[in-house]
C-alpha cells in the first residue's frame, strides 16, 4: 500500500473511533426506556392524615374529679339497668339502647358521657376493643392511641378542627365473657383527669335490672 492509501485508512479509523465515542456519549446522556425502572421514594413523603389548623377549646372550666353522682335507670325489661351519672347533667336518649349526659347549657366541644348496651353483639371485650380501634381509624381524623388496657382505651382525634380526647370502657356484667355495656367520655385535653375519674366511677356502679 502506498503512502496515500495508508493516510486514507488512518483517517477512516479515526472517524470510526470518533463516531463510536459520540454514540456512546449520546446513549449515556439519553438512555432508552428499556429495562426495569427502580422505584424512587417521594421526598419529602406526604403524611396520610395531615393535622388541620386547630381551633381553640371553649373556655369552660375543666371537668373536675369527684363530681356528685346520682343513680338513674335506663332501658326497659330485660335490658333495664341502673347506673351512677353526674347530678344535674342533662339527659338525652340517642336510641333505645344508647343514652347521653352533659352539663346543661354547655357549649359545643365540651365534655359528655355516653352509655350504650351492646348485649346483642355477643362478642368478647377483646374483640370489641380491637374492632373499635379499627372503627376509630376509619371514621375519625388524626387518631392517636394514648393508653390501652384489657377493657379500655384512651385516645385523641380531631373533629371539626377541634382536638378531642376520648375514654372508652367495656363491661361484662353477667360473667358471659362478652361485652355488654360500653361507656364513653369525650372532652378536651384539660378534661382528661376528670374524664378518667368519671368513667371509672360510672363503670364500677352499673348494674343490670
Amino acid at each position: 500500500m502506498n503512502r496515500r492509501g495508508t493516510a486514507v485508512l488512518a483517517l477512516l479509523v479515526a472517524i470510526g473511533i470518533a463516531a463510536g465515542f459520540g454514540a456512546s456519549w449520546f446513549v449515556g446522556e439519553h438512555p432508552s426506556g428499556d429495562g426495569v425502572a427502580a422505584p424512587v421514594p417521594a421526598s419529602p413523603s406526604l403524611p396520610v392524615d395531615p393535622v388541620p389548623e386547630l381551633l381553640p377549646d371553649p373556655p369552660t372550666p375543666p371537668l373536675a374529679t369527684g363530681v356528685p353522682l346520682e343513680r338513674q335507670s335506663v332501658g326497659a325489661g330485660d335490658f333495664r339497668m341502673t347506673l351512677p351519672v353526674p347530678k344535674g347533667w342533662s339527659f338525652s336518649e340517642n336510641s333505645l339502647n344508647e343514652w347521653q349526659w352533659r352539663p346543661p347549657d354547655q357549649p359545643d366541644f365540651g365534655y359528655v358521657l355516653r352509655v350504650e348496651q351492646v348485649l346483642s353483639n355477643r362478642r368478647s371485650i377483646e374483640w370489641t376493643l380491637d374492632r373499635r380501634i379499627d372503627e376509630l381509624r376509619e371514621d375519625e381524623s388524626n387518631v392517636e392511641l394514648l393508653g390501652q388496657t384489657g377493657d379500655s382505651l384512651h385516645f385523641s382525634f380531631v373533629a371539626s378542627n377541634h382536638l378531642r380526647h376520648g375514654f372508652l370502657r367495656w363491661l361484662d356484667l353477667t360473667g358471659s365473657d362478652n361485652a355488654q355495656v360500653e361507656i364513653a367520655v369525650t372532652g378536651r385535653k384539660n378534661d382528661e383527669e376528670g374524664m378518667a375519674d368519671l368513667i371509672a366511677r360510672v363503670g364500677s356502679g352499673i348494674r343490670l335490672g
